[in-house]
């Protein structure tokens, strides 16, 4: 029989064991995990899991089963079929260069993050991950020497690229 693949897109307040609990559903129906990962802002969980289960009956009941999980668990389930075409031409995706892009300062403001991210996307680069490499800054007490930095891992071919922002420190902050 042939298999089916899922994309389960989870939200909502982070605790401890959610991840836990909802592979041990997958588990109970020997599922296949594709892929995983999670963000956490501010104990908000964005959590997805692409997985493969056998057609039928009982992808049907591992989906239930998962939506009545996450209801016990006050966060919300949206899931996703996948073609086994979409997901092959996703797996292709892999063969290409990866790349660090790391934005750095005092404090980090949207224009700056938008100056930077912009010239990746005119260079049709893609980010696949953004993650925040200091400690939070707080908005009450004065740090003495306050930093902010966010690491960028984008995806592409770069054919041509002038580095137009590595120090600007006078220019708008960055």
């Amino acid at each position: 029989m042939a298999n089916e693949i899922f994309l389960l897109n989870i939200s909502g307040q982070d605790k401890p064991g959610l991840t836990s609990n909802l592979t041990s559903v997958l588990a109970e129906y020997d599922a296949k995990i594709l892929d995983i990962g999670q963000a956490n802002i501010h104990d908000t969980l964005s959590l997805g899991i692409l997985f493969e289960v056998e057609s039928g009956v009982n992808s049907a009941t591992v989906l239930k089963d998962l939506l009545f999980k996450s209801y016990e668990l006050g966060i919300k389930a949206k899931f996703t079929p996948i073609t086994l075409e979409n997901y092959e031409k996703w797996v292709g995706l892999q063969g290409k260069d990866r790349y660090i892009v790391t934005i750095l300062g005092e404090k980090l403001a949207a224009q700056q993050i938008s100056e930077v991210t912009k010239i990746i996307s005119e260079k049709n680069l893609n980010i696949d991950a953004i993650k925040r490499l200091t400690g939070r800054l707080s908005l009450v007490k004065q740090d003495e020497y306050p930093r902010a930095c966010i690491e960028l891992s984008i995806r592409g071919k770069i054919k041509k690229l002038k580095l137009t922002l590595y120090s600007r420190p006078n220019e708008d902050n960055l």
